[in-house]
């Protein structure tokens, strides 16, 4: 004689329903999701941006400014130990001119990932021509200090008597007399 099935769980099912089943054999892959997540965020462009190097070159000629973004890969190749080829620089935003200048902000990808960005400004003056070069690491976010594990006390309030000798003590020790 078989059991009928009815729609109510057993013991046996709902143990089953909560065990390796329930976790996935690796093949859904709900295992990987903090994997995929950590590779999701190393491919966005979100997150905080601190300054990793700044370089300032003077007296430029127009074919170096002609030729920055080969310098900006070779300063990147150089801080990021990557070779030159595996550097692409994909535009942040459309160059913005000043009077004096022009900027360009560039996402510096390696591979798929995205490392930092880059901001690219050639400055006109009477001097001569500047670029300059701003490199900003993308890093992880700054954590607020956190304090000091302390034991919570209660607050009980002093006595009157207390507060009379704490009184009398501080008068001592300022007028250099007893204890």
């Amino acid at each position: 004689m078989t059991r009928k099935k009815t729609g109510k769980p057993n013991s046996v099912t709902r143990s089953i329903a909560r065990g390796a089943a329930a976790r996935g054999d690796g093949v859904n892959g709900v295992h990987e999701n903090g994997k995929d997540a950590y590779k999701r965020s190393r491919q966005s462009t979100k997150g905080n941006y601190r300054i990793a190097f700044t370089e300032l070159f003077e007296k430029v000629t127009e074919r170096d400014l002609s030729l920055k973004h080969t310098y900006a890969k070779d300063l990147l190749s150089n801080y990021l130990k990557v070779p030159v080829d595996m550097i692409t620089l994909k535009v942040k935003r459309k160059p913005q001119q000043t009077l004096t200048s022009v900027d360009e902000v560039f996402y510096v990808k390696v591979g798929s990932d995205i490392y930092g960005k880059v901001s690219i400004r050639v400055q006109r003056v009477l001097r001569g021509n500047m670029l300059i070069f701003v490199f900003q690491e993308k890093k992880a976010a700054l954590k607020p200090p956190t304090k000091s594990y302390s034991r919570k006390t209660g607050f009980k309030k002093k006595t009157s008597s207390q507060i009379s000798q704490t009184k009398r003590k501080s008068y001592h020790s300022r007028q250099g007399g007893t204890n």
